[in-house]
């Protein structure tokens, strides 16, 4: 077996397990030791094959994330950057996906769910300051923070 045949092999492995973008192919093939001609061969077959699509990955990425580990918008955007998406298909699929109602829900559950575990104990000002931490932490902006945080403060 040739070297293209072994790399795609290794990577329709990798792509079975989940979906993976254009620069976390490249990049495991590279740590493999894979010449550079090989890794663009394999890519092209993949992206001809529709098994590689970074639009369709960064789509399926922030719909699992929203759905399984809620967070906002600027942690969806830094993790899509480090798996190599174009600034471009990361702001059009967040615009597309994340709307500023589902975001300050998300935000809401996750400052109900913070409050929760702060207790009746701790002073007012703090367990805002907690909330506030833990979801700026979760990646939501500052304006989507304060809407959940005051709402959530008025129904306690």
């Amino acid at each position: 077996m040739d070297s293209k045949n072994e790399a795609l092999k290794f990577t329709i492995k990798l792509l079975t397990l989940r979906r993976r973008s254009v620069f976390e192919i490249d990049d495991r093939l590279q740590k493999k030791g894979y010449e550079t001609d090989i890794i663009e061969q394999v890519l092209e077959d993949l992206h001809s094959y529709k098994y590689l699509d970074d639009e369709v990955f960064a789509e399926s990425y922030i719909n699992d994330r929203m759905n399984f580990r809620p967070c906002g918008r600027f942690l969806i955007k830094k993790e899509l950057q480090e798996r190599g998406i174009a600034e471009n298909i990361i702001s059009r699929k967040i615009e597309e996906l994340i709307s500023d109602e589902k975001e300050i829900a998300e935000a809401r559950k996750l400052a109900r769910k913070k409050l929760k575990t702060i207790g009746e104990k701790t002073e007012k000002q703090k367990a805002l300051q907690k909330v506030r931490s833990h979801l700026q932490s979760k990646g939501f902006s500052f304006e989507i923070i304060c809407q959940a945080v005051k709402n959530e403060i008025e129904l306690s």
